[in-house]
């Protein structure tokens, strides 16, 4: 797909998701989007899995024509807000200790998947939130997505550049490393030129375009809208 961002469907705060649970792959997974789509893309929730508001991202890049499938990855496990309360702390290492939060544990599940879906389709890019982000790029070496997407990224390293050799779109909140960022940006843009966005959003928390989004009006719904712009825009640049 290519040429002008088309406009997306506009941002409600009551929200129906329109997709549906199949099992694909082996997995539960949230689809969307026509099935003879060419373009598919995996999205890598973050550890609070299938908010309202990543399923409306989903179904907003879903309406540009990709076939949008985001497995449940964590199994039905995921993360509670009450987990990152201060005194948590053993309870919270506990849980990326292990499977299905560590993200070493994931490796493996998320390539698999990637490359079963690139089975079908022409043309697969992964989207990561958070914790997911960390997980796509870990698995690139296996998974071999066309394209990246690394929406207010946890955990990134410097290294992930090292991993990352398709273009990629980083969108970081005000809680992420921005010289780590830019590292990484700049890395993948000497070996992919010409075809990455970073685009920085520094009024908005960690998580705004997912479970931490605040989709009742303003400048955090205007932010999350815009998230969603420059990720079909990247794609549509991509592919």
């Amino acid at each position: 797909m290519s040429g002008d961002c088309c406009k997306l469907p506009p941002v409600q705060a009551e929200y129906s998701p329109k997709g549906s649970y199949p099992t694909i792959h082996g997995l539960k997974t949230y689809a969307v989007g026509p099935e003879d789509a060419k373009v598919a893309v995996v999205m890598v929730y973050d550890v609070f899995g299938y908010s309202p508001q990543i399923l409306q991202g989903a179904d907003l890049i879903a309406s540009q024509g990709y076939r949008v499938l985001m497995p449940d990855f964590l199994v039905g496990d995921y993360a509670t807000p009450a987990l990152f309360a201060p005194g948590n702390e053993e309870k919270k290492t506990a849980w990326f200790g292990r499977f299905p939060g560590g993200i070493q544990t994931q490796l493996e599940p998320v390539a698999k998947y990637v490359q079963a879906t690139k089975s079908t389709y022409s043309k697969v890019a992964t989207i990561g939130y958070c914790w997911g982000y960390k997980v796509a790029v870990g698995a690139q070496a296996e998974a071999k997505s066309d394209a990246i997407v690394g929406c207010h990224p946890s955990f990134a390293a410097k290294e992930d550049a090292d991993k990352i050799d398709v273009p990629v779109a980083l969108l970081p909140s005000g809680g992420e490393d921005m010289e780590v960022i830019n590292h990484i940006s700049k890395t993948v843009e000497a070996k992919v030129p010409g075809k990455n966005i970073l685009k920085h959003y520094p009024d908005m928390p960690h998580g705004w375009l997912a479970a931490r989004g605040d989709l009742k009006g303003g400048k955090a719904t205007e932010q999350f809208a815009d998230g969603y712009d420059v990720v079909v825009k990247f794609l549509k640049d991509t592919f």
